[in-house]
């Protein structure tokens, strides 16, 4: 078979509710092959199932349909493939409805095919049919099980691989809308359509993953959440979507559109490798890539980046599957401490809340302060901290506002030196919460279908081609550490002063990457930044129970961090303000270090 040329695929979505003309965007400003878009995370499944519950015809991103009826007919005169995950907990429903908004503009010829069997809600909820799956065992913990929870399934995910979405592209779909497939999926898809690829042309499969997960969160590897992104910062204003173009053998070039502001650099395409990882071996359900030698190179062309370096191989017969049930209610209030004796004031406020609610049914009363006053500050907000009180129970009627907003409202005229609050009254009302179960199915057992609006069902078969389960990640702190006196003299500043960083989550767990600019600075990184230093670093914020692993990417001067079960529950049932994690590495890169003084000539930042 003749070599085609790379697939140009551009990425329109890194989140729900994303730039709402991000499709429009991108689709009109050059050349493109196909558009992706990701939709969905795991806290949004948990919401989507909220608004499920509360009208069974909604569920998917219709964010999405917006941006699709204003591109449309573009799409149409281009011939540009679309595929998305926005279908969430409502594919069929939104596939109906992206077929109409083709009628709706004269597009009738476009045809949309969904994809369908990721919702296993009927499995999660009936023990008979989990048995007929093998079971749903957790995804970090595998001693525990789905019943082990004791909690009332109300839905539950798997996430699909690419092959169903090849199937309907093989079909001559034009838009595939599917539920709860990888981040990647699409973009494995498209590539494996366009260049004709097998089920088990392993390294092939594990570049196009890489590609897609690069791509998935948008601006992401475009300069933002970047910690180098101080050279950029003039003009930086409304930052282009990513492309990825995705060569036969795998590899691929990760860019934007010249007339697109942003910055796509070595740099910061490192960072988003990095992100929501779990180490070298990255799973999915076509393949499973090794990272641990990939290489992120510019080409010399500006906003141009090579990777390549991904090997793979086949994936273990399992996939990862979310349960989703409802956790409760909670409730929250804002105040506000500034001034002296900052200490004294969160003590005297506490120890009144804890009393007003010492008989409350709560399951969770927590009162956290945020931010630190600046000393003889310019302006009141310079020396302004926050206080969250959260509040959570199962029942509604435990935190009604007849209870909370007025018990705690009251105790207002008692408190501190200078009290004063959020005045937004709405967080005091109870809202429904969800609990997450992310867990493992049997992938070759999950019914897997290609459905076309208004035309036929298409099973999809499983190759079969699968490896034995990962087990436990592998953890090691570096096999040659240098001396770090070989280092010279040393200067106390921020560890970020030298080392970018990316945070993420997944599920309860956060992901750490830090990386340096040079393989002398990386000889001191990876000698530095050992377990238990990182577990120091964490302060107080690490706690028993929390496993920390370690792992490393040479070619990427890279050192990354797992913490298990470090985001109390994760996503929609975390108390914690920073319940994704994203924050973590940027705490970290804020501790004062012993940092090599020769590393400080030219510091990523300072202060």
């Amino acid at each position: 078979m003749e070599q085609k040329r790379p697939i140009v695929i551009g990425n329109v979505a890194g989140a729900m509710e994303d730039s709402p003309h991000a499709m429009h965007c991108m689709i009109s400003a050059g050349h493109l092959d196909a558009i992706t878009g990701d939709w969905l995370s795991e806290l949004n499944i948990a919401w989507n199932a909220i608004r499920k519950y509360d009208n069974t015809l909604l569920g998917y991103e219709i964010g999405f349909l917006e941006q699709l009826d204003e591109c449309i007919e573009i799409i149409a005169e281009k011939k540009i493939k679309l595929v998305t995950n926005a279908g969430a907990l409502n594919t069929p429903q939104c596939a109906r409805l992206a077929k109409e908004i083709c009628d709706k503009h004269g597009q009738e010829h476009l045809q949309v095919a969904y994809i369908e069997g990721d919702d296993i809600s009927g499995i999660v909820i009936d023990p008979a049919k989990q048995d007929e799956l093998g079971g749903i065992r957790h995804l970090d913990h595998p001693e525990r099980t789905l019943n082990d929870w004791q909690k009332e399934p109300l839905c539950g995910v798997a996430y699909f691989g690419a092959w169903g979405i090849v199937e309907a592209l093989r079909q001559g779909a034009d838009i595939v809308i599917c539920g709860r497939v990888t981040d990647a999926s699409p973009v494995i898809a498209l590539a494996a359509w366009w260049h004709g690829w097998s089920h088990d042309e392993w390294d092939r499969l594990a570049g196009a993953l890489i590609a897609g997960h690069l791509v998935e969160c948008g601006p992401y590897v475009t300069g933002a959440n970047f910690t180098g992104i101080r050279p950029y910062l003039d003009g930086l204003v409304d930052l282009a979507f990513p492309i990825a173009e995705i060569a036969d053998d795998g590899s691929t070039i990760i860019t934007k559109h010249p007339t697109h502001n942003g910055v796509v650099d070595q740099l910061n395409v490192r960072a988003q490798l990095l992100y929501e990882i779990q180490g070298t071996d990255y799973i999915n359900p076509d393949v499973l890539a090794d990272i641990s030698n990939i290489r992120i190179e510019n080409t010399g062309d500006k906003n141009r980046v090579r990777v390549r370096g991904a090997r793979g191989s086949p994936p273990p017969p399992t996939t990862k599957a979310i349960v989703v049930s409802i956790g409760g209610y909670q409730a929250e209030a804002t105040f506000y401490m500034n001034g002296l004796d900052i200490d004294a004031k969160e003590r005297f406020m506490r120890q009144q809340i804890e009393n007003e609610f010492k008989d409350a049914n709560f399951t969770e009363l927590s009162i956290e302060r945020y931010g630190a006053s600046v000393a003889n500050p310019s302006c009141q907000a310079l020396g302004t901290v926050s206080v969250r009180v959260l509040v959570k129970a199962k029942n509604k009627q435990d935190i009604c506002e007849d209870y909370f907003r007025k018990k705690i409202y009251a105790l207002r005229m008692q408190f501190y030196a200078g009290y004063h609050m959020s005045l937004d009254f709405r967080t005091m009302s109870p809202k429904m919460y969800m609990e997450l179960f992310p867990g493992l199915v049997s992938y070759e057992k999950l019914p897997h279908r290609v459905v076309v609006v208004g035309g036929q069902t298409t099973g999809v078969i499983h190759h079969g081609i699968t490896a034995a389960p990962l087990g436990k990640r592998p953890s090691y702190e570096t096999a040659y550490p240098a001396d770090l006196d070989s280092f010279g003299f040393t200067s106390k500043a921020p560890l970020g002063a030298v080392v970018h960083g990316r945070s993420g989550d997944k599920g309860d767990n956060c992901n750490v990457g830090f990386f340096v600019r040079s393989e002398e600075e990386y000889k001191w990184l990876q000698s530095y930044l050992t377990v238990p230093k990182v577990i120091q670093l964490l302060g107080e914020d690490y706690r028993p129970g929390i496993t920390v692993e370690r792992c490393e990417l040479p070619q990427i001067f890279a050192v990354h961090f797992r913490f298990l079960d470090f985001l109390g529950g994760g996503a929609a049932s975390s108390s914690r303000i920073d319940m994704l994690g994203k924050g973590v590495a940027e705490y970290l890169r804020s501790k004062f270090v012993d940092v090599p003084a020769r590393f400080l000539t030219n510091p990523i930042s300072l202060g």
